[in-house]
């Protein structure tokens, strides 16, 4: 029996429901049983084969006649450009450690030579991580022009939140039995907490917008804005190797048009736009920045026509039924490749997924409103949840409910079940230890059902940290020149998201910073729970500051990332304070 097709009027439907329950007879799933051990020994196969087949075991590789890759030992390749004046490097890991390693086993197979220019293909930190490693004195490091504000807004503004997002994407603690990859590349540095926390980034010296060609030795780098999975990104043509480095706008899986870490909106169009430049180069070799190579001009012209392909698939069947009138859940949850791109290796949902990118274009082009109208006004979300367990007779039903699905394998609707009753509140005591007790199972179950290892990994990592305490994130250890690099005015942008308004209700206050060595100065205003900044002049209205804090920018840096302390600064002689100290303090206790 279906109660959700059930033709009775309202009224009586809540009756039926409640008397089936008093019955014991659940209106759950109702599929038939699902083998679950085949379908997690297909997920961790397919896995395993991507692992194998895709990234492989790391090695170093040379592409053409003057482009070496060092693949598989992070969870993006570097490249190695040799020319007769020198090498150029592009991309430098995930940190520091990675960075070691690839450096070491370049230098035993490629060219050697001087470190002639670093180029950054664009700001993810697996790509920009180690950069202190490669970096010699006075090496210019390239970008594009969108480089620095990109980083800064991933890496400041919501690091806690893609800190934590990251984690669970990659699966930080899962065994490496379950999950022995990601998909793009090894997962070792990224899931290794203590190497990630020593940062290596350093800020790009030189930057463009277009197109930009470095000559040494004869050979010509081409670099070419190719916005895609960043608004940062470039990719690099050798025309003397007949050579293509696509960055990230290709690999082994099909393309992260959304990423569940969380980022800015990933340019669909674009992207799209990217690959068929890069069509045209007529490429006998091009190598991702994460997976294998690929060689010959017709296996790659097929690889980068199927990519775009699936990428403008999703795109035109978002477009199209929206145009229909379906809403965003029918779109996600019908929306699919045809058989020919659903068949390509290239497109295998592995790391980004179908239905999180038709959500992604759809939010992105006309916003989290789908034209369900009672999508405007819904009940509160905590209620709603407590209301519908109560009719569905109570937290203690609804456990039942949720053994009787993880029984059947049902996974997704005991997911769902008990993800409800966690959010209305009414599992208590006993049956909260219970509730964090399935939940954990069902996540892990459902976990290991999964192919894409973004999906996978956040499952699985949700359930461990259910089941058990984490450990603790160590503190970042920057570098003095990363430091150096850091912009003064981001960091202040950053102070200002930071502020916690509780209490502040009634205050209206303001303190100025002043660096003499920039000449800038910066005032921050915290007015009735909100923070303010302005440069230069304070805005009209602003009160008289209650300190002037005078320091060089560097010493104020270390100050603002936690390598040193107020009173260290001040020992030093490059911290001063003019006004109350105390009242300092307690204003700079506001912010988190």
């Amino acid at each position: 029996m279906s109660c959700r097709k059930n033709p009775v009027k309202a009224g009586a439907l809540i009756f039926v429901v409640l008397f089936l329950l008093a019955l014991g007879i659940s209106c759950g799933g109702g599929g038939e049983e699902v083998d679950t051990s085949a379908l997690e020994e297909k997920a961790i196969s397919t896995i395993e084969n991507q692992c194998e087949n895709n990234i492989g075991e790391p090695r170093v590789e040379q592409i053409s006649e003057h482009v070496w890759a060092a693949i598989g030992y992070d969870l993006a390749n570097t490249l190695l450009i040799h020319t007769d004046e020198g090498n150029v490097i592009v991309d430098v890991s995930t940190c520091p450690s990675a960075a070691r390693e690839v450096k070491q086993a370049l230098d035993e197979k490629a060219p050697a030579g001087p470190v002639k220019a670093i180029i950054y293909t664009h700001s993810h930190i697996d790509h920009v991580g180690g950069a202190i490693v490669w970096a010699e004195e006075g090496v210019p490091i390239w970008a594009t022009d969108g480089f620095i504000e990109h980083f800064f807004k991933q890496y400041m503004f919501f690091l806690e939140a893609e800190r934590v997002r990251g984690q669970h994407q990659f699966g930080a603690d899962v065994p490496e039995e379950e999950l022995p990859c990601s998909s793009i590349g090894n997962n070792r540095y990224v899931n290794d907490l203590e190497a990630m926390s020593e940062i290596g980034f350093l800020v790009p010296t030189n930057t463009f917008s277009g197109s930009h060609t470095l000559e040494l030795g004869g050979i010509h780098i081409e670099m070419h804005e190719a916005l895609g999975e960043t608004h940062d990104q470039l990719n690099i043509w050798i025309p003397e190797d007949k050579t293509l480095c696509p960055a990230d706008d290709f690999y082994w899986t099909f393309p992260n048009l959304y990423t569940i870490r969380g980022t800015s909106p990933r340019p669909i169009d674009a992207w799209i736009a990217s690959i068929d430049a890069m069509r045209r180069f007529g490429a006998e070799h091009i190598v991702p920045m994460h997976t294998k190579p690929i060689h010959g001009i017709e296996e790659i012209a097929e690889a980068l026509t199927t990519y775009r392909d699936g990428i403008q698939w999703i795109r035109d069947e978002v477009v199209r039924r929206a145009n229909k009138g379906e809403d965003i859940d029918t779109i996600a949850e019908s929306i699919e490749l045809p058989e020919h791109l659903a068949d390509s290796p290239y497109l295998s949902e592995l790391y980004g997924q179908v239905d999180w990118s038709a959500r992604a274009y759809y939010t992105n082009e006309l916003g989290w409103f789908d034209g369900s109208p009672s999508k405007l006004y819904p009940p509160d979300h905590d209620e709603t949840a407590s209301r519908e367990i109560e009719l569905m007779g109570g937290a203690g039903n609804i456990l039942d409910m949720a053994d009787e699905a993880l029984d059947s394998g049902d996974l997704q609707w005991a997911v769902h079940l008990l993800s409800k009753l966690e959010a209305s509140g009414l599992a208590e005591g006993d049956l909260e230890d219970t509730l964090q007790e399935k939940l954990a199972e069902a996540y892990n179950r459902l976990g290991l059902t999964i192919s894409n290892t973004n999906g996978r990994g956040y499952l699985l990592e949700s359930s461990l940290e259910l089941t058990g305490d984490l450990p603790e994130a160590p503190e970042l250890a920057y570098n003095e020149e990363t430091i150096a690099d850091f912009p003064l005015e981001l960091i202040f942008a950053n102070m200002i998201v930071r502020l916690n308004p509780l209490f502040l209700e009634d205050d209206h206050k303001s303190v100025q910073f002043v660096f003499p060595d920039v000449d800038k100065r910066y005032i921050v205003t915290i007015r009735y729970g909100i923070a303010e900044l302005a440069e230069g002049e304070p805005f009209p209205g602003t009160p008289e500051p209650l300190a002037i804090l005078t320091s060089d920018s560097l010493t104020y840096k270390k100050l603002a990332l936690g390598q040193i302390s107020v009173e260290d600064a001040a020992a030093s002689g490059n911290l001063s304070l003019e006004g109350d100290m105390l009242g300092l303090q307690d204003f700079l206790e506001n912010f988190e």
